[in-house]
């Protein structure tokens, strides 16, 4: 593709190549995105099978307590009403919102891939529909907030997913994105390795600054905004992209300290690799 998926710009470069997989950058909107193949279109209903289930569940508690902690952040701007979780995987951010809150939300998750439905809705008594950023099932101005975790990255046609979002959201209702942050730390010292390049899922590829860009061109406040990543997987993906030997594992456990407060400077200049972004509609 030579035209941007966002601006539809022909003023694109190649990035980054990575594999077979090619990613290109435009220079007008600063988006960057992955050369996508016909034959992998669908990849998000054969990726997320029952061996990526078992692996989600195993994570159960750890992400209990970091949806917990996205709650109390959206709670600072929006206590309760109709909430909509977009690609809601296994339902834990609903479950937490329904169980762990003071407030009471009316709760409702979309999700693409009917294995995770199947299994999301055991949890939250089948309040998980089949649904596509795209065409989202529900009618106009419904929700209060809606959520987006790790969600728009994966489909090309960002301006029309974002409108449907819209669509579906009140009139000064809360919109929550997370993105992974290509101008990041974390990325930087990682290059092709990167473990949230995630090719070929992963069609866009969005910095801080451009997913901040395109919430305010689209008639969005931002309430609030940061970067970060979780400490672990920063240090794994450094790790990883190392070699085994002994001298080498020597300098990386040696070097943790250093990178770890690298890391946190990282954050102040919003360069984690995950962003994440409040906004409110404005019309």
């Amino acid at each position: 593709m030579n035209i941007c998926p966002n601006c539809k710009s022909n003023n694109v470069a190649l990035y980054i190549l990575i594999s077979r997989w090619r990613i290109n950058k435009c220079s007008d909107c600063e988006l960057v995105y992955t050369l996508i193949e016909d034959n992998i279109k669908n990849i998000n209903n054969t990726v997320y099978n029952t061996e990526y289930i078992r692996g989600y569940r195993s994570r159960e508690i750890e992400l209990r307590v970091r949806f917990r902690e996205y709650l109390h952040v959206i709670e600072k701007y929006q206590r309760g009403g109709k909430l909509l979780d977009i690609g809601c995987g296994m339902g834990y951010f609903i479950a937490i919102a329904e169980q762990s809150s003071n407030y009471i939300w009316k709760t409702t998750g979309v999700e693409l891939n009917t294995q995770l439905i199947k299994a999301a809705n055991k949890l939250v008594r089948k309040r998980i529909v089949n649904g596509s950023l795209s065409r989202l099932p529900f009618k106009s101005n419904v929700f209060d907030c809606v959520t987006c975790f790790d969600v728009l990255e994966h489909d090309q046609y960002l301006q029309k997913n974002l409108s449907e979002v819209k669509r579906v959201l009140k009139k000064g209702g809360i919109l929550v994105v997370q993105a992974p942050n290509y101008v990041s730390l974390m990325a930087f010292l990682t290059g092709k390795k990167w473990d949230w390049w995630a090719l070929p899922d992963h069609v866009l590829h969005m910095s801080f600054a451009f997913l901040d860009s395109f919430l305010l061109k689209n008639n969005f406040e931002i309430l609030q905004k940061f970067t970060y990543e979780r400490s672990k997987d920063f240090l794994l993906n450094i790790k990883g992209t190392l070699g085994k030997s002994y001298i080498q594992k020597i300098i990386f456990y040696s070097s943790v300290p250093v990178l770890f407060l690298f890391e946190r400077i990282s954050w102040l200049f919003n360069l984690g690799a995950l962003s994440f972004v409040i906004a409110r509609k404005k019309v």
